[in-house]
């Protein structure tokens, strides 16, 4: 068999394999807008807070 051939194939099963881990392994979203609730969690979470009211 030629050597490269083969190289090809053990790439092409590692690629596929890991594919395959990445799909089943990763984090699911539970909602549509899950993704939104996410983001906006960060942004309250690194927002200044206003501890003496200056705006109201």
């Amino acid at each position: 068999m030629n050597p490269l051939l083969f190289l090809a194939g053990a790439l092409a099963i590692f690629l596929l394999v890991s594919f395959l881990l990445w799909v089943f392994q990763r984090e699911r979203k539970k909602t549509f807008n899950s993704s939104i609730e996410e983001f906006r969690a960060h942004l309250d979470a690194i927002a200044p807070h206003n501890r003496d009211n200056e705006g109201s």
